[in-house]
């Protein structure tokens, strides 16, 4: 394998999910993304994304806000990435989404007990939390573009599946659990941590 890719790189930075379900043998209750992109050409900046019912279009009670530092960048990953994540594909609550320009970003750890993102938006007085708990051992991996979610990246990143985690609201969790899944070829729940998350275009 060429230890050096020319691909133009489109983004680099991290990625942690957490996917939550209501019911194990149902769909997904929620879907929520952060970003935190250290390139771009877009810049930088960062995201978090909370796509509550998110196969259905039409639900006045449900989440569905991105909150981020850069607008720009946000529409870009959610266009061009979020949309053509597996999970998402079939996500019409996408077209509902509001995005709320204004947000402010902290972590908080006691690592590797637990992770917190955490956006705010001053405007809005909306606050989005991802909360990983119980973090796995890390590792890494180098996707080629048929095993990618948009089949035209190599993808490279370290993951670190968290035991379980939470999606707070204004300080109220959303309903639901993560749940055990296959991902990467091994056993783990739908909630992890994705660092040093690149996307480089195959040439």
């Amino acid at each position: 394998m060429n230890s050096i890719r020319t691909g133009k790189v489109d983004w680099t930075g991290d990625n942690p999910f957490i996917y939550l379900k209501t019911d194990s043998e149902g769909d997904w209750s929620s879907l929520s993304l952060y970003f935190r992109i250290a390139a771009s050409d877009y810049g930088r900046g960062e995201a978090i994304l909370v796509l509550e019912n998110p196969y259905q279009k039409e639900d006045s009670s449900a989440v569905r806000k991105c909150l981020t530092d850069n607008l720009e960048l946000a529409q870009y990953l959610v266009e061009n990435f979020v949309r053509r994540f597996g999970l998402f594909r079939p996500a019409v609550a996408l077209d509902n989404l509001e995005y709320i320009a204004d947000a402010s970003f902290k972590t908080e750890a006691d690592y590797p007990k637990q992770q917190a993102c955490i956006a705010h938006s001053e405007s809005t007085g909306t606050t989005l939390s991802m909360i990983w708990k119980d973090l796995a051992e890390p590792f890494a991996v180098a996707l080629p573009p048929e095993e990618t979610q948009t089949g035209e990246h190599e993808m490279f990143a370290i993951f670190q599946p968290a035991g379980c985690a939470v999606v707070e609201v204004n300080g109220t969790p959303l309903p639901g659990t993560t749940v055990e899944r296959d991902f990467l070829n091994r056993i783990a729940q739908s909630a992890a941590l994705a660092n040093s998350e690149s996307w480089v275009r195959a040439e």
